[in-house]
């Protein structure tokens, strides 16, 4: 066994031995997103000092960001199996380990309003869908908190603006986004977030899809210096705090509860910091030499008129991948949408407090972990 993986495997294993001892708890996180994402620079590595701090230094957790360890296509498998006793997990790129998940994940292109997305992603994966709960049991993990990115765009290194702009050019892409991608005759081109820099560094790809707040989270800024100044999205499949199920039962009661009290926090700080991180670089984008360009009359009208049809495409396409109750699945997630739209227009109004009192109160206080 290599010794940095022993290494590893070891941190899992103190976990158990402590939890049983109700003594010193080093738990292990691992992440295939680079440590000066906003995930972890305002999720996680801040969560982690509150453990610290709150169980009397009982509660520890080394992290191994930047896919060190738990690469995004085995983020599942690294926690099923151990390697990490906690990690983050994209159904994106495990959308069969969890196919009901990724079904709501796939209605991103609906999404306008992060914190709605975030809320209502937290309630159906954590407490409303009874099959996704069964996917994770099945998977051996707890998922525990979500997020919702900034509304997602284009980031490209030439100027584009209309459709015919974008004809035969490569985009960095995943999921419906790929699909509606190739309807507007682009070429959608998978790789990883993490992977961008490079492929476009190395001409793989012409523009990628994401929030624009990737700019100085990937430094995407030093290879992209043009922006669809457009919404097309959000991804809010994105699941924070994934957790080794065996790891979890035999934590001690009162570190378990500082993870509970800590987890609608987490997915508050990064939705919210997400927003914060665009604003960021909207600020910083001139003296970067990056432009946020409008989109023309035919990318607007493109985009609309592919939307009306995009509820009916994703229950068809989940019927096909297997899941026979897709149509019901999905309705069921477009409620929590206008569920959380009320909550968030007469509560929340941009205040990160009431949306982690919310998430508590609609969320975590029905969680069954």
């Amino acid at each position: 066994m290599p010794e940095f993986l022993g290494k590893v495997l070891l941190c899992a294993g103190l976990v158990l031995a402590a939890g049983n001892a109700s003594a010193q708890t080093k738990l292990s996180y691992g992440s295939y997103l680079p440590p000066t994402h906003v995930n972890n620079t305002v999720g996680i590595e801040p969560m982690i000092k509150r453990f610290e701090k709150e169980s009397g230094g009982k509660l520890t957790v080394e992290t191994f960001p930047g896919g060190s360890v738990a690469k995004a296509t085995a983020a599942v498998d690294s926690i099923r199996d151990g390697i990490v006793t906690a990690g983050m997990v994209v159904d994106s790129y495990v959308p069969k380990q969890l196919p009901h998940s990724f079904l709501a994940t796939e209605l991103g292109l609906l999404g306008r309003n992060s914190v709605v997305m975030s809320g209502a992603s937290n309630e159906f994966n954590l407490v409303a869908c009874k099959e996704c709960l069964a996917d994770q049991k099945k998977s051996g993990i707890i998922s525990m908190a979500y997020y919702s990115t900034a509304p997602y765009t284009l980031m490209c290194k030439a100027d584009l603006r209309s459709i015919a702009d974008f004809k035969g050019k490569k985009i960095r892409s995943a999921g419906a986004y790929s699909i509606m991608f190739k309807s507007f005759g682009m070429v959608p081109v998978n790789v990883t977030s993490d992977e961008t820099y490079e492929a476009m560094q190395r001409g793989q790809v012409d523009c990628t899809m994401g929030a624009d707040s990737w700019l100085k989270s990937y430094t995407l800024w030093d290879v992209a210096k043009n922006v669809l100044a457009t919404t097309i999205g959000t991804y809010h499949g994105g699941l924070l705090w994934g957790m080794n199920a065996d790891a979890w039962a035999k934590l001690p009661a009162d570190q378990k509860a500082i993870v509970r009290k800590n987890m609608p926090i987490l997915a508050a700080d990064v939705t919210f910091g997400y927003l914060q991180e665009s604003r960021d670089v909207h600020a910083a984008a001139g003296e970067k030499g990056v432009k946020f360009n409008p989109p023309d009359a035919t990318w607007n009208s493109a985009y609309e008129d592919y939307l009306k049809n995009e509820i009916a495409r994703v229950k068809e396409e989940g019927r096909k991948r297997g899941v026979p109750n897709a149509d019901e699945i999905v309705d069921r997630y477009l409620g929590l949408m206008k569920k959380w739209e009320k909550i968030d227009a007469e509560e929340i109004k941009g205040d990160k407090q009431k949306f982690v009192d919310a998430l508590n109160r609609e969320v975590f206080s029905k969680v069954s972990w």
